[in-house]
């Protein structure tokens, strides 16, 4: 009995590994990546809101090969340290084959001029 219970839970954790959708990694030389369709990547930009500066997409409504999947901040400053650094990451999936390109921005979000920007080409296979 154990044995087939042993086999049945191997069995799902194969199937379900064989299931899950892969992450890909932006060229950070390049700002480049490629993906196939049904993947999900990840836009990591390191970010500092205290300062009132935040990385934004701004031509989100434009993309049509992608898809937003979420984002989310974290950090890896200990526990109530103000002022401190965190990584804020994108995550899409590629819905359709083509190329575009995803726009970001460093700014305030009531500013117009961004004090860096940054551009990042996705092509979907």
């Amino acid at each position: 009995m154990k044995k087939i219970l042993y086999i049945s839970i191997l069995m799902l954790l194969v199937t379900g590994c064989q299931s899950q959708k892969k992450i890909v990694s932006v060229n950070k030389e390049t700002n480049q990546f490629s993906m196939r369709k049904g993947q999900y990547c990840e836009i990591m930009f390191r970010t500092n809101a205290s300062t009132g500066f935040w990385w934004q997409l701004v031509n989100e409504d434009e993309i049509t090969i992608v898809e937003s999947a979420g984002d989310r901040y974290e950090s890896d400053a200990p526990k109530g340290m103000v002022g401190a650094s965190s990584n804020r990451y994108w995550k899409f999936h590629a819905k359709e084959r083509g190329t575009q390109t995803l726009k970001f921005v460093y700014a305030r979000d009531n500013q117009q001029e961004a004090i860096r920007t940054r551009e990042v080409t996705i092509t979907v296979k």
